[in-house]
């Protein structure tokens, strides 16, 4: 499969990445550069590759070293880029690739950095299948070369919808996934979009439905962050009975 991977030239961490790429990229990725804020894209289902990488930062008040990947658009209102309540296609095969392949990279450099999943959030919008790589989570670390360095040659070697994996959605828990994240590292399951705890209140058949559609492969199975639920709890379960796929709890998936 070819790969778009785009770099917007307003993103510091995204062009410090892009420059551990230029030219030596293999044949089925292809380096982009963008003038808009990636976010607010516009146009990118124009590029001929029918799947899509973006190289960005990740920011957090915490300002902890956090790379990071995920799935992309909204449970509710397009806030920061996108569509409201629309979910763009992704692979949860490639995402558990560049997951398992930044834990590599981290352990073999020794970098004191918190590998993650983060949960679907932000645009832009887009018909084929996208997914971020990223950078965290201040300008301290956007322009850590080594660590630019470390998330480009993941891009390289981790480009990949192949694997031996379980693909499955996900509701629950926090933005950044800490329970998700040990499911994806530690099992053979596969995660694409991520409703948090926060978002479940917009989370109805509708928005099950579309998750189910846009994540790649077809899911296998719906996994909880049962605690992670909070006061959504009984209306959730209600809803995932109404279909027909094993409901699964991640921390029993853990023991």
């Amino acid at each position: 499969m070819q790969f778009a991977v785009i770099a917007s030239k307003q993103n510091i961490a995204g062009m410090h990445i892009a420059s551990f790429l230029q030219g030596i990229l293999p044949e089925h990725l292809k380096l982009h550069f963008i003038e808009e804020h990636m976010c607010f894209a516009t146009g990118i289902d124009s590029f001929p590759e029918p799947s899509i990488v973006f190289v960005s930062s990740h920011t957090s008040t915490s300002g902890k070293p956090t790379p990071s990947t995920h799935c992309i658009d909204n449970w509710s209102k397009a806030e920061l880029g996108g569509k409201d309540r629309e979910l763009v296609p992704t692979n949860s095969f490639l995402l558990k690739n560049y997951l398992l392949g930044l834990q590599k990279k981290k352990e073999e450099l020794g970098l004191e950095y918190e590998i993650c999943l983060e949960a679907s959030h932000h645009g832009p919008h887009s018909s084929k299948p996208v997914a971020f790589i990223e950078l965290g989570s201040s300008e301290k670390q956007w322009k850590d070369k080594q660590a630019a360095k470390a998330v480009a040659d993941v891009v390289i070697s981790n480009t990949s919808t192949k694997g031996n994996y379980k693909s499955a959605i996900a509701l629950g828990g926090g933005h950044y996934c800490p329970e998700f994240t040990r499911l994806v590292l530690k099992t053979a399951w596969a995660l694409g979009h991520i409703c948090p705890g926060y978002a479940l209140s917009h989370f109805d058949s509708e928005m099950l439905g579309k998750a189910l559609q846009a994540t790649l492969p077809k899911p296998e199975a719906i996994i909880l962050d049962w605690k992670g639920l909070g006061k959504e709890k009984p209306r959730i379960k209600e809803l995932l009975e109404s279909q027909d796929l094993p409901v699964l709890r991640a921390r029993k998936l853990l023991h």
